[in-house]
């Protein structure tokens, strides 16, 4: 009998073997940290703080978030409603994540309000920049909203692997070599006013994604 993906078995097993075999990947790595000083200086300060990252870049942030990132409390991330969504959500559960379920398709802005709420109690946020499907590599608006809401910095980060493979999905999503050299690296913290309206949004969108991409560029 073939075995689906929606199988009880499959789903309440791949996601520890996932983890497993992504941390035993990852040790076997050298990793770096080039972090602009201000956003050091916050992430050390344990201030809530919004992180986000391309979705290419995924596995390699959320499995680094707990050896880089001391926080008093537990991080929360944004995960698509999906089949692809869901099991990722699982697989952060058990890095330690707080996952909620949203996409700008379904139920993402109360999700987003949810996300408030937890970093006005002090816990930091992920939240992927280009989304569940892209386009790839463009910011979505979720991003800027909730700064503005939450009145947290975003934090941009991206990760680069000396050798990595590369799939083709549309988001040319990244899994590291073992063996290879790691560099995360961090942009100054980019705070969205509590005011800000439409074009300040988008500028503040824009001033986001030039930020990301300068940081995938430098770390390449």
């Amino acid at each position: 009998m073939k075995l689906r993906l929606e199988h009880p078995w499959f789903r309440r097993t791949a996601p520890p073997l996932v983890r497993g075999l992504c941390r035993l990947l990852l040790a076997t790595c050298v990793h770096r940290v080039a972090a602009h000083p201000e956003a050091l200086t916050w992430v050390r300060s344990g201030a809530p703080f919004i992180f986000t990252a391309w979705h290419c870049h995924l596995l390699s942030t959320i499995f680094a978030w707990p050896r880089l990132v001391p926080a008093a409390k537990p991080p929360v991330l944004m995960a698509s409603p999906s089949r692809d969504g869901e099991f990722i959500g699982e697989v952060a559960r058990g890095l330690g994540f707080i996952v909620c379920a949203g996409s700008r398709h379904k139920g993402g802005l109360q999700t987003l309000h949810t996300l408030v709420d937890y970093l006005r109690q002090g816990h930091p946020a992920g939240l992927i920049a280009d989304g569940s499907r892209g386009p790839a590599r463009r910011v979505q608006k979720g991003v800027p909203y909730l700064a503005r809401e939450a009145q947290v910095p975003i934090i941009p980060v991206a990760a680069a692997a000396s050798r990595k493979f590369t799939l083709n999905t549309w988001d040319r999503f990244e899994i590291p070599w073992p063996g290879c050299r790691l560099t995360y690296a961090a942009g100054p913290p980019l705070w969205v006013p509590a005011g800000a309206r439409a074009a300040e949004l988008e500028e503040r969108r824009r001033a986001l994604e030039e930020s990301l991409s300068r940081l995938a560029a430098a770390t390449r």
